[in-house]
């Protein structure tokens, strides 16, 4: 121990582990400090600190490695520490109070916004509620057990169950500090929120990015802009990722759906006799090919989408982490997600797309003037009506601009008027 180093033996504790060195084949010993008072771990040595920030970057002041390092006391690696070694004379009503107020701050962030930084959402905050009133209750009646039995495992069970619950769930709010900056003037104080600053994005991966969401109908940008609420400097609030993975899941079904159908359209389509699928060089012929084709693609990217949407879906935030990082180690980054999520999307309204072609030169190429006039006006009339809401629900109102467009040119033209000399 360095000479004039004073410690309390009464408040703090020395935890030593052995363990085996596989690479030298050599035991050593490891060791930390915990102080319990102020829920916070130390060693005697110099330790690196990339474990302990846990990949953030930015980590400067004192009062935020704190929360690191507090995030430590409650969840020490390999081990729980207040799990696995639960201490009498730890204030068991302190903390069942401090994380009471915790929990009720949090519920109430998350009633009044939805860009609350809580690690739990309304439901799951309700039951640690009722687990601590439980907890709260179950210490009387084993206190009055206590007094009557003076039995040493009831004692014994009580404050462990304390440390349990306050240990388990203490990391995650205390992890939510660090990861958010809490304290700081540059925190974060939204889910959307952003603590860095933007890098510049090559041209080129802006152009291709661009031409990727022409050619998917706008579905990467829409993805990419939900993918953006959940990961956030590269980190995950744990309900917006769960909700992110329920509403993937369901547009996924409900495309694997529509792209069953439309394969029996494509193919009941074949079967007509009109069409002749030895005239295999016809434009009917070959974009009903292509469409099967595509809804086929979408079919099997759907599944194969939800299936590991299933599996990393209801993950830990931890596991959520490095299954994204994975994902985005590439040059596009976010952009190659949110495309991957758009696959399922895009090839379906392509399929869609190639069969209206089919069906629209089977029906415009061997029909009578005035069904080609009836059915041309029909055709017309749903594509304006389609292209309208597509635009309006895009906020681009064709009537609004077109007014805002005349207005301006009989202004124009006025002033004009007023500003010619008179030739009389």
């Amino acid at each position: 121990m360095p000479p004039g180093l004073k410690l309390d033996c009464d408040k703090i504790e020395l935890v030593v582990q052995l363990v085996w060195n596989r690479g030298t084949g050599v035991g050593i010993c490891r060791y930390y400090l915990i102080d319990h008072n102020k829920h916070l771990l130390f060693w005697l040595h110099k330790l690196p600190t990339v474990k302990l920030y846990c990949g953030v970057q930015g980590v400067e002041k004192l009062s935020h490695i704190k929360y690191a390092v507090e995030h430590q006391y409650w969840q020490v690696l390999p081990r729980q520490h207040c799990e696995m070694y639960p201490n009498e004379n730890l204030p068991c009503p302190q903390l069942l109070k401090e994380l009471k107020e915790v929990v009720v701050h949090a519920s109430a962030e998350t009633i009044t916004t939805d860009v609350s930084l809580s690690p739990f959402d309304g439901d799951e905050l309700s039951k640690i509620l009722d687990l601590i009133d439980q907890l709260g209750g179950k210490r009387k009646v084993s206190l009055v057990a206590l007094l009557i039995l003076q039995i040493r495992e009831c004692r014994w069970r009580l404050f462990y169950l304390c440390d349990c619950l306050v240990a388990r769930f203490m990391r995650y709010f205390t992890r939510a500090k660090f990861f958010n900056f809490c304290g700081l003037p540059s925190a974060r104080l939204d889910a959307d929120q952003t603590v860095y600053k933007k890098k510049n994005q090559n041209k080129l991966i802006l152009v291709l990015s661009w031409a990727f969401n022409a050619a998917m109908f706008g579905a990467p940008q829409s993805h990419m802009e939900e993918l953006r609420r959940v990961w956030v400097d590269r980190s995950i609030n744990s309900p917006r990722w769960k909700h992110f993975n329920s509403k993937l899941s369901s547009e996924w079904s409900s495309i694997t759906i529509y792209s069953t159908v439309m394969v029996a359209v494509d193919v009941s389509f074949l079967a007509v006799p009109s069409v002749s699928p030895q005239d295999s060089g016809s434009v009917t012929i070959i974009s009903t090919y292509l469409s099967i084709f595509c809804i086929v693609g979408s079919l099997v990217v759907s599944l194969f989408l939800t299936r590991q949407s299933r599996m990393y879906g209801q993950e830990s935030a931890d596991t959520a982490v490095q299954f994204l990082k994975k994902m985005t180690g590439s040059a596009f980054g976010t952009k190659a997600v949110a495309t991957v999520h758009s696959l399922p999307y895009a090839m379906l309204l392509w399929g869609m797309l190639y069969f209206m072609l089919a069906f629209s030169y089977q029906v415009f190429t061997s029909t009578p003037t005035l069904t080609l006039a009836t059915s041309g006006s029909a055709c017309g009339l749903v594509a304006l009506f389609t292209l309208w809401l597509i635009y309006a629900a895009r906020d681009f109102h064709v009537s609004t601009r077109l007014l805002v467009w005349l207005r301006a040119s009989i202004c124009k033209a006025r002033s004009e008027t007023r500003t010619q000399p008179d030739t009389a």
